[in-house]
This record gives C-alpha cells, structure tokens and sequence, in this order.
C-alpha cells in the first residue's frame, strides 16, 4: 500500500473487535474495506493468521441468521456457523473432524502455499435445536497489508446444486432401473407370442421403451458433459451404421409420424473413428428439429459425406427458419416449444464441438432448405 495513505488516521468501524484493531492499525479505513465486501453477493470475509475473521459483508450475517457484525468479527467460521462440532464443546480448528473440513483446509493451504486454493465444504450445523446442512464452494486467496498476511475468504453456496445433483442420479438410475424391467418383459411377451398380428404392436412398444431410455440417458450425459465428467468411448464406426440407427430410431418418433425419413442416394460409405453414442444423440437431435417443422408427406434426408480429413453428417429438410429463431439457435434454454425446452440444438454444439472436437453449424435459405451439419476429425483420439 501507498505509504502515504497507510499513514493516514485509521477509521475504525465500530463493530471491530477490540482484540484485533491491531491487524489494521496500517490500513486507510475499514469503513472501505467493508464497503468494497458488502458489494459481493457471496459470503466474503478477510481472516487472519488464526482464522479469525476481521472484517465480513453482511451477506455472511445474513445466511448465518445472525444480527450484527458484532457476532462474526474476532471468530472463526465453525463459531460463527454453529458447526456441530463446535457446539458440542470443540474448538474451531481443533477438533479432529476439522481435518477434513473443506474450510480449514482451504484456508490452511492458501495460507501455506500462499497462492489462490479452491475446494469444496460440507458443513453440518445446529441453530435453535434444528440441525442444517451446507454445501459450499471454497475460494482462499492470500492478501498482504503492510507486511501482514491475511486471507481473503469466499464461500458460494452450492447446496441446491449439490441436492438437485442427487436427486437427478437416484431419480435417472431408479427410473432406467424400471425402464430395465419393461424392456425384459417386452422381450418375455414377443418370444411366446402366438399371434403374428400383434408383432406390430409389440415392437411399437419394444421401440417406445428405447426411446424413453435414449432420452433419459441423454440427459445424463447432457448433465455430465456440462460437468466436464463425460467419458468418451471412441472405435470405428461404418457411416451406414450410424445412419440406419438413427434412422430406425427416429421412425417411431411421434414427431416423425407420416413424414418421410430418407437417406441419401449418393451417401458415401466410409469408416471412421468416434463416439458413436454422441454422434447419434447429435443426428437424433437433428432430425426431430425437422420432423416438427416439416409437413406431413414431406421428406427429410440423412446425408453423410467423406473429405480428406473430416466426415461430415448432414440433415435437411424443405423448411427455412425465420431470423428470429435462426440467430438464437444453438443458445442454451432458447425453445420455440416454450418454457423449459431448448436444450436440443444446445446439446448439438456441446457434444459435437467440446467432445467430439468438431463443427456443428447450419444453413437455412428458400433454394436449399434447412441443412445441420456435424463435420467430426475422421480419426478422433
């Protein structure tokens, strides 16, 4: 800091515990400092050398349901949350489950490394009788005033996320659990049917029952990709392989129902490596979007081509899309379909170009229609 301004007559907020005015005998004013933190929507506090906190926003006053400042500064974070370990007669930092809390580590390794140190905490705490759980995205940064050194603390809650992450993987695994079972006794009904005129209708909904667990899976790996947790599986792939699977699947499609699913006539023959499951959740994507803007009677064609160095899969159809959904396309959440929609296109991109290490793009004019094009690296690694 500026020697002149550390010189200045310090302001010190009448909130700061009487105990650690001299950590900031140096610093212009507090009242600044405050301001500057109050600012941030997390929770945000400076701690020194012992964890002690010895300036806060008001948003940690907020979400630790406490009155004033006065109850925060001079205390560390398991105090001042009720941690349960605390409140059963420990001391913040000292108990043995202080070893793994994501806090305390958190800052201790900021403070030995002084260097930005990320992690993650679950905090159990007890507040009027009733126990709360946090989940809470750590960030530690070091901070030097004056030849002192002092941590700056930032904790973003993650608790919905961390709830609704669990509940979509129990909600996925028991329903494609389920989805398991149908499957099985679909397979039990077709071996011991009798009559050839239901083999129609058994199939219909051997077929409903992949497609409902193609779309659950789908959001799973959309889930999992936004993560940056998806796993490849790359091997060869024959392009006739790729394009007869998604053709079947979209033929029993509602949105496919009396429209025309073609392949190309000149299609190219070619084998190349990639994942085939996120290339077909890619065509898929791409040929329900124009079964729903294409007529009753009209076609859409599948088209694969070989370049030098690329593959490219490509679908049409005879619609144009008006401006004001083509320049939106491809943005998350953005739907035609209304509230809740729009991660079709959006997953296009996603998987093609930030896994697949493609190009997804469009073209939509009056002569040629409406063509989607994935062009994949004909050898991905």
């Amino acid at each position: 800091m500026n020697q002149s301004l550390s010189e200045n007559k310090l302001q010190i907020p009448d909130h700061l515990h009487p105990d650690l005015i001299a950590d900031f005998k140096n610093i212009e004013s507090l009242d600044h400092i405050q301001t500057i933190l109050n600012s941030i929507s997390n929770i945000t506090a400076v701690v020194n050398k012992q964890k002690k906190v010895i300036v806060s926003n008001e948003h940690l006053v907020k979400t630790v349901g406490l009155q004033s400042l006065d109850e925060i500064i001079g205390h560390r974070p398991g105090e001042f949350f009720h941690c349960i370990h605390v409140t059963n007669g420990g001391t913040c930092t000292a108990t043995d489950n202080c070893r793994f809390c994501g806090i305390n580590q958190t800052i201790h390794e900021s403070q030995k490394q002084n260097k930005r140190i990320s992690g993650e905490c679950r905090i159990t705490t007890r507040a009027d009788g009733r126990l709360m759980s946090y989940d809470f995205r750590v960030t530690c940064v070091p901070l030097l005033f004056n030849g002192e050194h002092y941590t700056l603390l930032n904790l973003l809650d993650i608790s919905s996320e961390k709830r609704n992450e669990m509940l979509e993987k129990v909600f996925f695994h028991d329903l494609l659990n389920r989805l398991g079972g149908f499957d099985g006794i679909i397979k039990i009904i077709k071996s011991e049917n009798k009559q050839p005129e239901l083999d129609e209708f058994i199939d219909l909904l051997n077929t409903i029952g992949e497609l409902t667990i193609e779309d659950i899976q789908t959001q799973r790996m959309l889930r999992a990709a936004e993560n940056a947790d998806l796993i490849l599986n790359i091997r060869n792939y024959s392009s006739s392989e790729i394009i007869e699977s998604v053709r079947k699947q979209i033929s029993y499609h509602p949105s496919a129902q009396n429209k025309k699913i073609v392949v190309c006539s000149d299609c190219e023959e070619f084998i190349f490596k990639t994942d085939g499951t996120l290339l077909k959740r890619i065509l898929l994507n791409m040929v329900k979007n124009a079964a729903e803007a294409t007529q009753e009677g009209e076609s859409i064609e599948l088209i694969s081509t070989e370049r030098p160095e690329t593959v490219v899969f490509s679908v049409r159809n005879a619609g144009v899309i008006p401006d004001d959904i083509r320049l939106q396309i491809f943005q998350r959440s953005f739907s035609t379909k209304g509230p809740g929609r729009g991660l079709g296109t959006y997953s296009m991109k996603l998987f093609g170009e930030n896994y697949l290490r493609g190009k997804v793009y469009f073209t939509s004019e009056v002569r040629e229609g409406t063509v989607f094009t994935v062009e994949l690296p004909a050898q991905a690694t």
